[in-house]
């Protein structure tokens, strides 16, 4: 035994080799401000497991296009869901969902390209004010996404079916 530990603990350190399987990786969402009357969109971030890449931030989606993502894969309980929608039921509330993936890729590919609700730029300019202003949303086809900008102004884009 003891020539064992004596044999693990010669062994130099870029000789062995780590398997790198899946990893949680943290999807931290929180509600962004009311636009008019309608509720404001879903901010969407994704944090890398300790030790990787810094905090990811993809863009904002509707509450129907976070519903579709939820359902895709089953992978979270009903009673995770009743919070995460609790937590998102007034402005600036945040959660964070915890999932397991092979790869950081793999994450991020799935809450940026989810199929049907494509998180896309939208660039417009202000009526009121003329400035010009970029956001990146995703929603499901036909949804109407509403932006404010900061003189109070309110735009609204159909999402392409």
């Amino acid at each position: 035994m003891a020539s064992l530990l004596q044999a693990v603990a010669a062994t130099p350190s870029r000789a062995v080799k780590l398997r790198a399987g899946p990893s949680n990786f943290a999807i931290r969402l929180s509600r962004l401000a009311r636009v008019g009357e309608t509720p404001g969109l879903i901010a969407v971030a994704v944090e890398a497991p300790i030790g990787g890449k810094r905090l990811a931030r993809l863009g904002s989606l509707t509450d129907a296009a976070l519903r579709g993502r939820l359902a895709h894969f089953d992978a979270h309980s009903a009673n995770e869901i009743a919070a995460l929608r609790r937590a998102l039921a007034s402005e600036g509330g945040e959660f964070v969902l915890t999932e397991r993936w092979p790869a950081r890729e793999g994450c991020l590919r799935f809450w940026y390209g989810f199929i049907g609700s494509k998180m896309r730029p939208v660039e417009w300019t202000c009526e009121k004010c003329a400035s010009p202003r970029r956001e990146t949303a995703g929603g499901a086809s036909g949804e109407s996404l509403f932006f404010g900008c900061a003189c109070g102004q309110v735009a609204t884009f159909s999402v392409a079916r």
